[in-house]
């Protein structure tokens, strides 16, 4: 008795119907039937390539069924729906010849991988399946190119627009053109607007969950996270950039769901390196790791707990060497009295005022910058320069663009925010109580203040001398 399996698989099926897979085990079926052999098994892979190291569980079923010696036979339709990578093929030979089994295509030869020609013919066979997708690659990957290149979309239409397609006399779709979605663009437009007002990321993933928000994913089940939020708040499509390959190349066919002000000032809030350094503990501490720094070796403060006749408390500390240690409470007090000085004086209202020519400017440079880079990856791609004057040029162009953005970021700093301009525009004392830590942080980092602990001379009692508060923002 001959022991066949039978393995279908197609690589697309948007519909989601698995009629391709029903008619591949039908005939498999019939195939086997004809020639006497009893099934003992069915197995498929739905909607997966076989070429791009997908998961094919259908597959592997096989396989570890084979190397227990489960069946003597294998049919498929075809040798390419159980193979497309010279990887995988090599291996399931090595496997199938020691297991005994063969291969039964029906559109196809039947292969005894027990033999060498069995085995060598399976190799041939098999390298004109993979450049079939090879080539299927390169056509795609063109059209995607092109695709990027006239600024449209690749895949899913993106969380913001929603996708329109454009129908010949018959109604088959010859193209496609994404608009807004209101619903959606809503949400990225209050997200952009909730960061530069000062809310930190989680509160807003926090938000948008209590509010019941769908995803961008559209899964249900799935919450909005807080790498979700940043990642959507600074993306170059919300102003109609076109991105590919990690660097914008120009702009995108879909319309602008933010205005470009704002995203440079948002990009230049959750891109600043000093986010990087901050830590919980900056949450919950107005100085610590980004704000205060020691005033001996410069390194960030960090919070300590001490406790000193049965009372605790807590110390800002160097976090590098402890140089310095002050008490966090009378610090806080300080630093908040100067704030509320300055912010309630009358001419506190120019501090609300930007650069927006200058940033203007900035932002010109950067893309002028990155069409030149642009234009000679186009000339080294074509043959019009060699590599090393495309590496000339790189090298040229990259600090210039390195420098253009940092002062982009910079000027970009968000110095009308909400949090500042109600302390300047109300009572200070009042709303910097109701301000919470992560709000008076960014007021600090939108003044500029530079803070300072230094050392102090042993005695009783707080020396305010000991911090040092300079302004970089007049």
């Amino acid at each position: 008795m001959t022991r066949a399996v039978l393995y279908a698989r197609i690589s697309q099926d948007d519909a989601g119907t698995e009629k391709g897979i029903g008619r591949q085990l039908e005939d498999a079926r019939q195939h086997a039937a004809a020639r006497g052999w009893t099934v003992v098994g069915e197995y498929s892979d739905n909607d997966v390539s076989a070429y791009n190291g997908a998961v094919r569980k259908g597959y592997r079923e096989v396989m570890a069924h084979a190397e227990a010696r489960a069946f003597d036979r294998i049919v498929c339709y075809h040798t390419s729906r159980l193979w497309r990578s010279r990887r995988e093929r090599a291996e399931a030979i090595e496997v199938l010849c020691l297991a005994r089994v063969s291969v039964a295509a029906i559109k196809g030869p039947e292969l005894d991988l027990t033999s060498a020609s069995g085995r060598f013919t399976a190799g041939v066979l098999g390298e004109f399946d993979t450049m079939e997708s090879e080539v299927k690659g390169e056509r795609v990957a063109r059209a995607a190119e092109q695709r990027a290149q006239e600024g449209r979309a690749n895949g899913a239409v993106a969380y913001g627009w929603r996708r329109e397609h454009d129908l010949d006399a018959a109604g088959r779709i010859t193209g496609f053109r994404d608009v807004e979605n209101p619903d959606e663009s809503n949400v990225v437009r209050e997200i952009v607007d909730r960061v530069l007002a000062g809310d930190g990321i989680r509160k807003i993933a926090d938000d948008l969950n209590s509010r019941g928000v769908p995803v961008p994913s559209r899964r249900e089940g799935v919450l909005w996270r807080h790498s979700t939020i940043g990642k959507l708040a600074i993306r170059p499509a919300n102003v109609a950039l076109r991105v590919a390959h990690g660097a914008i190349i120009g702009p995108a066919a879909w319309p602008a769901i933010v205005d470009r002000d704002k995203h440079d000032r948002v990009a230049a809030i959750l891109t600043a390196p000093e986010r990087k350094q901050r830590r919980i503990a900056a949450r919950r501490h107005l100085l610590t790791y980004g704000v205060g720094e020691c005033g001996v070796c410069g390194s960030v403060l960090r919070v300590a707990n001490r406790t000193s006749g049965g009372r605790r408390y807590e110390l800002y500390v160097c976090e590098a060497k402890g140089c310095v240690g002050r008490s966090v409470e009378k610090v806080d007090n300080l630093v908040s009295a100067v704030v509320i000085g300055r912010l309630s004086r009358p001419d506190a209202a120019d501090l609300l005022v930007s650069d927006d020519g200058a940033a203007r400017t900035a932002r010109e440079q950067a893309e002028a910058i990155r069409a030149r880079l642009n234009v000679a990856a186009d000339q080294y791609a074509e043959e019009a320069i060699d590599a090393e004057q495309l590496s000339r040029i790189t090298a040229k162009l990259r600090p210039q663009l390195a420098e253009s953005e940092e002062t982009l970021r910079r000027l970009a700093a968000p110095v009308a925010s909400a949090a500042l301009g109600n302390l300047v525009t109300n009572d200070a004392a009042d709303v910097w109580t109701t301000l919470d830590v992560a709000r008076r942080r960014q007021v600090l980092e939108v003044l500029g203040l530079s803070i300072r602990i230094m050392p102090t001379r042993q005695g009783p009692g707080f020396d305010p001398e000991s911090v040092r508060i300079e302004w970089r923002t007049t």
